[in-house]
């Protein structure tokens, strides 16, 4: 099982409150207090919603173990040692877009962190999500302790706001209308409890879907 966590959160949003206002046509100061709480929480759930790392963060990464937690599929009959074990060679690192690995560590069972030597891996940003990849000729530590064993720690999300995709933007910004007008009030609850699905339109094509080698379950290739 894995555990991400974001351990440097973004210095800068993907909308200015500036920008905000006048999509609002909120003119003065009053409302201010409103709106920009607002723009974090759009982000945070664009975030969720898609599976990606909007404005760069640092993430840490933590699996439990190198090898399969489960036989791959396997049609008809086989024959192989019973204490056999299909290892992996590469890590998903969730959340994209990766922007470059800062370490890659391993823990044994008392506890004690070993680096893992960049140059034995490679960071294949070419897909979505990225992958640290073992290069020919290496392995992955053994010996490890039986949880949180591997510690991978990255950098992921656009590095300004002018780069993060229009429609992202426009996702975002028609989202904070949807909550800037519905604070409460409104009649019907149940009509407005999801969000309209012209905002998951827009967000649908930056969606990361993930198969079973970069399930949140199975983060190793």
């Amino acid at each position: 099982m894995a555990g991400l966590q974001v351990t440097t959160e973004p210095t800068a949003e993907p909308l200015s409150l500036q920008e905000v206002k006048e999509y609002l046509r909120v003119d003065d100061s009053t409302d201010e207090r409103v709106v920009r709480p607002l723009i974090e929480t759009a982000r945070r759930w664009a975030e969720t919603h898609m599976n990606r790392s909007i404005m760069s963060q640092t993430l840490t990464l933590q699996v439990d173990a190198f090898d399969e937690l489960a036989e791959p599929l396997w049609e008809g009959s086989r024959q192989r040692p019973a204490d056999l074990n299909y290892y992996k060679r590469y890590i998903s690192l969730p959340r994209p877009t990766v922007t470059s690995v800062t370490s890659v560590s391993t823990f044994n069972d008392s506890d004690t962190e070993t680096t893992f030597a960049s140059s034995k891996y490679y960071v294949d940003t070419a897909r979505e999500p990225a992958r640290i990849v073992l290069r020919k000729g290496e392995t992955f530590p053994t010996a490890l302790r039986v949880a949180n064993a591997i510690k991978v720690v990255y950098v992921s999300g656009y590095t300004n706001a002018y780069s993060v995709p229009e429609p992202i933007r426009m996702g975002m910004l028609q989202h904070i209308a949807f909550m800037y007008e519905q604070r409460g009030d409104n009649v019907d609850y149940l009509q407005h409890r999801e969000l309209p699905r012209m905002i998951k339109s827009l967000y649908a094509p930056f969606v990361v879907y993930y198969g079973l080698s970069g399930s949140p379950l199975m983060q190793l290739g």
